[in-house]
């Protein structure tokens, strides 16, 4: 070739990047500090019980709570079982943090309790009847039933329960079920039903918000606040808020670099045709790392600053990418961002049928975890 030239890829060139390498996780802590600072300012004066359960969301209980424990102060936490709890309780290595256990005492865990002194969250008069008669006079927390049908005790329970003999609740709790439309009529109805019901435990503290009740208003917040998706980076909403910042970013690198002539397909179900010549990128990242295969066709990452298609079908192990329009070229070894700074969770998860609940708890075991 002469100097000057430049080549034109055949159809169906490959350009091989390195050894393969899989997705990771960046889990930036600060922001992780900031998202919380920004509930406690929407709360003044009322503590945050961070929810860490599902591992924090699928980004790691132990490294988030150690921070939210560490650096922000917080000193209350929710898992929902018990086995959850002692993995905490060793995690935190801190012996007075409060940490409660939405799913309540069984038979079976209550030595669990004894161990990594957690505390329950009872949810029935025989959770109730349960714990007060193992342990008499050791604080309980109370899941109160206003509306969700889900978990806690029925109304028409609660002045059996409050005449347990030993029992002694220091925390009575509720769930908003509609708390992604804040201006929905069931959360009133819910917020009434809850205060009248925590008559019947005079002196307990109440909490009846989690993400989306801390950003309501003051009439939601009471004496503890349960905050979990936003201290995570999602928007506990219908439509995103850009108070939250990103704190994951879900990247993986380019492996292959593909060049199709028009009419070639890509993956399975030849569900993507080549309209012109194509460069498609082959992606370290699958439904096997929890990307969702609804996003085929819908969803994007980022590249060089710049956005990419998902085209073809999403399969276990792999995304493609059409990188044709892309201003700098995309190379293999480069970096595609699937959600993060670049590209907000909300949208992300949007576009591949998911909500930033089930879009990062969904998130396999697979991809690295890397804090920063």
């Amino acid at each position: 070739m002469n100097a000057g030239q430049t080549s034109t890829p055949q159809q169906g060139a490959i350009s091989q990047g390195p050894v393969a390498k899989g997705p990771w996780i960046d889990i930036d802590l600060g922001a992780l500090c900031d998202n919380y600072a920004m509930l406690a300012g929407a709360a003044p004066g009322v503590p945050l019980a961070p929810a860490v359960k599902c591992e924090a969301y699928g980004l790691g209980a132990g490294p988030v709570a150690r921070t939210l424990c560490n650096r922000a102060g917080a000193r209350e936490f929710f898992v929902v079982y018990p086995e959850e709890g002692a993995a905490l309780r060793a995690a935190l290595n801190d012996a007075d943090s409060v940490i409660y256990c939405f799913g309540g005492p069984a038979e079976e865990t209550l030595p669990i309790f004894d161990t990594a002194k957690l505390t329950p969250v009872l949810n029935s008069l025989d959770q109730a009847a349960l714990w007060a008669a193992r342990k008499p006079g050791a604080e309980a927390a109370l899941h109160l039933d206003t509306g969700m049908n889900r978990l806690g005790a029925p109304v028409s329970s609660l002045a059996d329960i409050a005449a347990v003999n030993g029992l002694n609740i220091t925390l009575v709790m509720s769930h908003l079920a509609c708390a992604s439309e804040p201006d929905h009529p069931k959360n009133r109805e819910q917020r009434a039903r809850f205060m009248e019901a925590a008559q019947n435990f005079s002196g307990a503290r109440l909490s009846l918000a989690a993400s989306g009740g801390a950003l309501m208003g003051k009439e939601y917040h009471f004496d503890l606040i349960r905050p979990g998706i936003a201290l995570y980076g999602g928007s506990p909403f219908a439509q995103d808020d850009a108070r939250i910042k990103p704190v994951a970013a879900l990247r993986a690198p380019i492996l292959q670099i593909r060049h199709l002539a028009p009419g070639e397909t890509v993956g399975y179900d030849a569900a993507f045709t080549a309209e012109r010549p194509t460069r498609i990128a082959t992606v370290a990242i699958g439904y096997g790392d929890g990307y969702p295969r609804a996003g085929a066709g819908r969803g994007e990452a980022i590249i060089h600053n710049e956005r990419a298609r998902i085209v073809g079908k999403v399969s276990m192990d792999f995304v493609t990418l059409d990188v044709t329009d892309l201003k700098k070229p995309a190379e293999p070894g480069d970096i595609a961002e699937f959600f993060g700074p670049s590209l907000r969770l909300f949208e992300a998860a949007a576009a591949a049928g998911r909500t930033a609940y089930d879009f990062l708890t969904g998130l396999g075991g697979r991809a690295h975890r890397r804090y920063l």
